[in-house]
């Protein structure tokens, strides 16, 4: 679905992202207050450009991010994407709801209602026809997480942190992203992720699978072009092939509406629950949360 939206052309409208494919090297191709998009031969780095807010999720930045990739796929030039946070500290801290664009048009501003904003963000990665690589610097936690469990590749630093804490904040999550995870990490992790609800360091990161590629922080950018670089000189036909065969090889059976029904009812509960108030206000004062499972 998101795919023939993007074809329509309505979102580069709403969020134009007009690349100009000169090809020089290194030259900046677009960019909006929250994305950068840069073109370095037939690799594309899309920087999520939100420093001050360790590169949160807002409902425009994903917007951004899917026009970006629409108009990389128009293009044809890009052969591989690069996926970055900007700054040290994070690739990305999680959702931001703060920013949320107005003048969408209607059949978007659906789409986004009904997925919500980081579904259909991550969708445009899952369709875009070449790999996209997760550049993780720092911290990647709850949606940041997601979103580079998304990406087809992760290359990591050395002192990168990943977790996922909805446990802490008394909500369910909802299955879609807990499909993402058990076809990226497998069961055995994502229960690891979900019920512990850590910030886990480089060490556990990397034996949960998370990871790809661990290099020392002085050699991330450099290491993730290569391996960028590398794939984009392979045949376009066959790699486009391959991601988009094992896409659909990976997903798993379409879930029942009785199932539908149970999982809709445990996140809604969970939602609604004074737990979920508590762990909102202790995120919010700084503090650990005290659970009553009401």
């Amino acid at each position: 679905m998101i795919r023939g939206l993007l074809s329509t052309g309505w979102l580069r409208e709403c969020y134009p992202v007009p690349l100009n494919y000169t090809g020089r090297e290194g030259e900046v191709m677009a960019s909006t207050e929250e994305l950068q998009v840069e073109l370095v031969g037939n690799v594309a780095v899309l920087t999520l450009n939100r420093p001050e807010r360790r590169n949160a999720l807002s409902t425009s930045l994903l917007v951004s991010l899917a026009s970006a990739l629409s108009e990389l796929e128009t293009g044809r030039e890009a052969r591989c994407v690069i996926l970055r946070g900007s700054g040290d500290r994070a690739f990305s801290a999680g959702m931001d709801l703060t920013s949320v664009p107005e003048g969408l048009p209607t059949a978007i501003q659906k789409q986004i209602e009904e997925k919500g904003p980081l579904r259909f963000g991550l969708e445009a990665i899952e369709t875009f026809p070449y790999p996209v690589i997760a550049l993780i610097r720092g911290y990647a936690v709850g949606a940041g997480c997601e979103l580079a469990v998304t990406c087809d590749l992760r290359v990591g630093s050395e002192k990168c942190r990943m977790g996922m804490p909805p446990a802490r904040l008394g909500i369910v999550y909802p299955p879609e992203g807990l499909q993402r995870f058990m076809r990226a990490v497998g069961l055995p992790a994502t229960r690891k992720l979900f019920y512990t609800a850590k910030i886990f360091e480089i060490d556990e990161v990397r034996a949960m699978g998370l990871l790809d590629y661990v290099v020392p922080d002085e050699e991330l950018e450099d290491r993730t072009m290569e391996i960028a670089r590398g794939i984009a000189g392979n045949a376009p036909l066959s790699v486009s092939g391959h991601k988009r065969s094992l896409h659909l090889l990976s997903r798993l059976a379409d879930i029942s509406a009785v199932d539908r029904a149970e999982l809709d009812g445990l996140m809604a509960g969970a939602l609604s629950s004074e737990d979920a108030k508590e762990g909102l206000q202790a995120f919010v004062q700084k503090r650990d949360p005290s659970f009553r499972g009401e």
